[in-house]
């Protein structure tokens, strides 16, 4: 029995030790690209952070993330209807199409787009899916004279591509700020309507005033809006005293991960609520 339990423990911190190492698996970058009329070619470049060689996988597809009234999101693959009015999926290509890195290279993909003639102007997306699995060997390379169990991990990874035709605006409304708190814990939720022909991508930031309008605390996430919904931001409020606080919630077209350059702009959204703790 103690020789068992033996087994059964090597064996779980060699699966553990595994799952860490395929954990790192392979890193892309930037984790969005722009493309527009005057620059239509773009890169992305994968690197092998694994022990192992990798297969890898490009393909590409039309989706958008679509939130619940608590800001709960899903990814939404099968709108063909809007797919065919802002989808770039269909003619933005990228080569190579699949590779094996090994461990420590990298690999550029090279992305062009090829819009259709007349497009409206707006931005269009797609989303570049990046898949990577440890590289199986041969048949002739495995030892037929030992048992082993092979698991066999599947990451994928999902750069934003986006495409700029003509005149582009987005732009963002507050319609509505609710919260609630719960073990220590702050939870903003913001309704909201968009404008314009472009997503929203940019920085929600909560922001929180004593009584003397002092700001003592400050949470930021990245956002990428592209319809009317609801987004949630979260805080730990462990550390303020009992008492009754003032707090900001805005929105704004920067964020640190994408260039200034690349964003669509639009005039930051704000509104200040009370809530007690």
């Amino acid at each position: 029995m103690l020789k068992s339990s033996r087994i059964s423990f090597s064996l779980l911190i060699a699966i553990i030790t595994f799952i860490s190492n395929s954990l790192a698996q392979v890193t892309i970058s930037p984790t969005s690209l722009f493309i527009d009329n005057q620059r239509r070619f773009e890169t992305l470049l994968v690197l092998n952070s694994t022990e192992d060689p990798q297969e890898v996988t490009i393909s590409y597809h039309f989706g958008y993330p679509v939130s619940d009234s608590y800001g709960n999101l899903t990814m939404n693959y099968t709108d063909t209807e809007l797919g065919a009015d802002r989808s770039a999926a269909e003619w933005i290509k990228g080569f190579p199409k699949s590779f094996v890195l090994e461990p420590g290279k990298r690999q550029v993909v090279r992305l062009t787009a090829k819009p259709p003639k007349g497009l409206s102007d707006g931005v269009y997306w797609a989303r570049l899916k990046t898949v990577s699995t440890n590289l199986t060997p041969a048949v002739g390379e495995i030892q037929q004279d030992k048992i082993t169990a092979q698991i066999k991990f599947r990451f994928e990874q999902v750069t934003g591509v986006f495409y700029k035709s003509g005149s582009v605006a987005t732009g963002l409304n507050i319609t509505e700020i609710r919260n609630e708190i719960s073990d220590d814990n702050l939870s903003v939720y913001a309704d909201f309507k968009l404008s314009g022909n472009s997503p929203y991508l940019g920085s929600m930031i909560l922001k929180i005033f004593n009584k003397s309008g002092k700001e003592i605390h400050e949470e930021i996430i990245f956002i990428s809006i592209y319809f009317d919904g609801t987004r949630r931001i979260e805080t730990d409020i462990s550390a303020l005293s009992a008492g009754e606080y003032k707090a900001e919630l805005s929105f704004i077209t920067a964020r640190a991960d994408i260039p200034n350059e690349n964003l669509v702009h639009a005039e930051p959204t704000s509104q200040t609520f009370r809530f007690k703790n």
